[in-house]
């Protein structure tokens, strides 16, 4: 008798597992959200802790010798080399670092910054780095002395320096050689403190003309800067006239100073140019031979020396002809 072979039926796959209910998602959420809250919150336990802790021990931490700076591990950025005083040792002398400041103190970089920008030598602080074995290094940009006012002192006639702002600096470190070579600015009475601006507008005037005539200054033979005792008033301007004397004598009118002349007045690089075509004119502004008054305000007006004793002349410019 025949048998009769039924095909074998495939078993059913297993269904897959159900996604979970709106209550069960909401309740992961729940737990998720619970434990993130209470790390978050033991987190900061241990921190406030540590925190509480650090304020307690701290003073007689970062005052341990092992984290003050030596006063010979605070070094600075080389100083240019008009400047010969020694401006670490007297930051450090005179503002008390030598083994005062520990690396730990949060108030360490602001009191290195603090105490060299007193000194009338720094323009600005530009970056404090410090390390361990406890050391500390300082970038500083310096002042640069552009002309010095010459003003009668106890001892007889001083040359103080300042800078292009007219910022009185220290003679002392200053070679007195570079001194009697810098333009001389005159007419100035009172003085500041080192570091400090001098309060008459001529000076920072002064200052600015013979730092844009630096390159200029020795082969026009010039030597002195005398402003006007009195500011020229037109119309909204207020401004003070600068008079450059020559090595040879030859008065040359100038004007404003840079960017604050009055309407008309011709701006510093025509100025220059005229004063140019002067010395190639006339010759070298080092001799008696050379003019007596170079007007180059409002064009090259040239007054030649007379033979005969000339009037005397003032340094108000309208005496120029």
């Amino acid at each position: 008798m025949a048998t009769i072979k039924t095909k074998r039926r495939p078993a059913a796959k297993k269904s897959e597992a159900r996604e979970p209910g709106l209550l069960g998602r909401i309740g992961r959420l729940f737990l998720s959200h619970t434990t993130l809250f209470l790390s978050l919150t033991v987190v900061g336990i241990l921190g406030w802790g540590v925190h509480r802790c650090w304020l307690h021990y701290a003073p007689s931490v970062i005052h341990r010798p092992r984290y003050l700076v030596p006063g010979q591990r605070i070094t600075i950025s080389p100083p240019p080399e008009w400047i010969t005083t020694d401006i670490r040792g007297e930051v450090v002398r005179d503002a008390g670092l030598d083994g005062k400041l520990s690396i730990l103190d949060s108030d360490f970089v602001s009191a290195i910054r603090s105490a060299f920008l007193l000194h009338p030598w720094v323009r600005s602080v530009d970056r404090i780095s410090k390390s361990y074995p406890p050391a500390v290094h300082v970038d500083l940009s310096y002042r640069r002395p552009v002309a010095v006012v010459e003003m009668s002192g106890p001892s007889g006639m001083e040359l103080l320096p300042v800078d292009k702002l007219g910022i009185r600096l220290p003679a002392i470190g200053l070679p007195e050689i570079r001194r009697h070579t810098l333009p001389r600015i005159g007419s100035i009475v009172g003085r500041p403190g080192e570091g400090q601006k001098w309060d008459d507008p001529r000076v920072a005037g002064a200052a600015n003309l013979a730092d844009q005539l630096a390159e200029l200054w020795q082969k026009l033979y010039l030597v002195d800067i005398i402003p006007s005792a009195r500011p020229e008033i037109q119309g909204q301007h207020r401004y003070f006239i600068f008079n450059l004397v020559t090595r040879g004598g030859t008065r040359i009118v100038w004007g404003a100073a840079p960017k604050t002349g009055p309407p008309g007045e011709a701006d510093f690089a025509t100025k220059l140019k005229r004063l140019k075509q002067c010395a190639e004119r006339c010759g070298p502004l080092d001799s008696v031979r050379g003019p007596a008054v170079v007007d180059i305000r409002q064009g090259l007006v040239v007054t030649p020396r007379t033979a005969r004793k000339a009037p005397k002349t003032t340094k108000d410019s309208s005496m120029v002809k």
